[in-house]
């Protein structure tokens, strides 16, 4: 593709990574306001905007935040700068979610600002309480955001072993081809359906 618009943001979109070791530096204002327009914005099912958002700045909550859940410590909401909390305020918005959560991270990728999501898991309730969530609202995941800690916090998904250099729990590291994520017209008629490494 030639150096077009289209080829940039291409470029932009695809080198979108999950972001979890963060430099200390604050997040200026005017970033977090635009990555919660960019939220605003976000599409929804008939346009139910099915959602609201905590912002959490406070290091004494944003710590116990990351030791609940069921990966206490995996996604280090502690070492952040700020976390968004999206509360679902209607049932069955689970696509809307991942459409906001997705939106958010562009929004602060586009400012250099990096992001990563921690799933609550079954301390969900702990979660509530802690937020001060309504039952009647759900809440499964937080959005921890921050200045990459360095180049390296960019290259790869996943905090790698110093000694092993394998990926933490042996999670691959890249994408499959196309060739095996394409299908043409019905399934089957097109990737090979053998599973096979995942490649960069």
């Amino acid at each position: 593709m030639r150096d077009t618009p289209a080829a940039d943001r291409i470029k932009f979109l695809r080198g979108l990574r999950v972001i979890r070791r963060f430099r200390p530096d604050p997040v200026p204002q005017e970033v977090v306001d635009d990555v919660l327009e960019v939220a605003r914005w976000t599409g929804s099912s008939a346009n139910r905007q099915p959602w609201e958002l905590i912002l959490v700045r406070d290091r004494e909550r944003m710590d116990a935040l990351s030791r609940i859940g069921d990966s206490p410590g995996l996604v280090p909401l502690a070492d952040a700068a700020l976390v968004l909390v999206p509360v679902l305020t209607r049932e069955n918005a689970e696509l809307d979610a991942g459409r906001l959560l997705e939106r958010i991270m562009l929004a602060a990728a586009a400012h250099g600002v990096g992001a990563s999501v921690a799933g609550f898991g079954s301390a969900i309730p702990e979660a509530k309480e802690l937020l001060r969530v309504p039952d009647r609202h759900g809440l499964r995941v937080a959005v921890a955001l921050g200045y990459p800690a360095d180049e390296r916090a960019r290259l790869v998904s996943v905090e790698r072993d110093v000694d092993t250099r394998l990926p933490l729990g042996n999670l691959p590291v890249g994408r499959k081809p196309l060739s095996r994520l394409v299908h043409f017209e019905r399934y089957g008629s097109g990737p090979a359906t053998e599973p096979g490494p995942t490649v960069s």
